[in-house]
């Protein structure tokens, strides 16, 4: 199969176009804005900017809190939530979504993390009925079950800014998951800032929203107004030295063993639905950004990919079979 000269990225990749020299677009865009996506100083002062314009406007508002955070008891949730209160100083709201598949380690962390960080939680719970219908209904078109916790993430997110009157709500996105499909500037942080659900879920579904508009299926919210940033765009961390800072300052724990998203039981099932649909990991296109950067060569971010094909390529039966009645439809 033919791929990106530079970064690796399939033919087969949505969105994708080589250009004459087997460059792909995502790399030509990365490449004419590289300036301001690697100017850190740049891109702290963006995200310091929005802080406070933030805090003034939940003062204005009367709000009790700065910003929202989802917490996952993932690493990158639960750092956003100590650096919004430590480093920013903002009153944070922290929430959860159940989304059928947490795990006793993310459980364990939250229980870890809120009782070290002291912020206000909320738990959301959806309808069992409403979640198994979203799931099946996404698996079976889609084959895939992702883009439903995303949407549902999102939609709380705003649900909960809007009763709180909440300016400003902090999301976990890193660059390679904002950059990996970026050919124009519409919908990416920092070029654009979404100031509504509508505007948000375009970042991640692009024209599919506008194809949504108005659908009775979809509530965008169109009364909430709030802004909403991706720390990890603003901000130059590692995995490690995140893992490594939250192990230091809350007791935070690691993952065992090569289980990534320790907090999602069924990730495997995400990994091996992208295998069968697409002939490629769920993190191909973060991998391509990491090349582009310079943080990773082509041979390491193949080596990466080849491992999580090997790892997800067969999925125990048991597994299958404990999602599988997860997301069936109760008679």
């Amino acid at each position: 199969m033919e791929h990106c000269k530079r970064c690796g990225l399939p033919v087969s990749y949505q969105g994708i176009h080589l250009d004459e020299q087997g460059v792909c677009n995502f790399c030509a865009f990365f490449e004419s804005h590289k300036e301001e996506l690697s100017n850190q100083e740049q891109l702290e002062s963006i995200f310091q900017r929005e802080v406070e314009k933030a805090k003034e406007k939940a003062k204005e508002n009367g709000a009790a809190y700065d910003c929202l955070v989802g917490l996952s008891g993932g690493k990158d949730s639960t750092y956003i939530i100590y650096q919004m209160k430590h480093r920013y100083g903002m009153r944070v709201l922290a929430f959860t979504l159940d989304n059928g598949f947490s795990t006793e380690y993310g459980r364990k962390n939250i229980e870890n993390a809120l009782d070290k960080l002291d912020v206000d939680h909320i738990r959301i719970a959806v309808k069992e009925s409403e979640l198994r219908s979203l799931y099946s209904k996404c698996v079976r078109l889609m084959h895939n079950f992702c883009s439903v916790c995303f949407h549902l993430m999102h939609y709380y997110s705003f649900l909960l800014a809007g009763q709180y009157k909440i300016p400003l709500i902090v999301n976990g996105r890193t660059k390679g998951q904002i950059y990996q499909s970026a050919a124009d500037v519409r919908g990416i942080e920092p070029f654009e800032l979404s100031g509504n659900l509508k505007e948000f879920e375009y970042q991640m579904f692009g024209r599919l929203i506008d194809k949504l508009e108005g659908n009775s299926c979809l509530d965008l919210l169109p009364q909430v107004e709030a802004r909403a940033l991706s720390y990890f765009a603003y901000h130059e961390i590692s995995e490690e030295e995140t893992m490594a800072f939250l192990e230091r300052k809350i007791g935070w724990k690691r993952p065992e063993g090569k289980i990534k998203h320790g907090d999602c039981w069924a990730h495997a099932m995400a990994e091996k639905m992208s295998l069968e649909k697409h002939g490629y990991p769920v993190r191909t296109g973060e991998m391509a950004v990491m090349v582009r950067s310079g943080k990773m060569t082509l041979e390491e971010a193949d080596k990466i990919l080849e491992e999580d094909r090997q790892q997800f390529s067969q999925v125990d039966e048991e597994l299958v079979q404990r999602f599988n009645d997860r997301i069936r439809m109760r008679k």
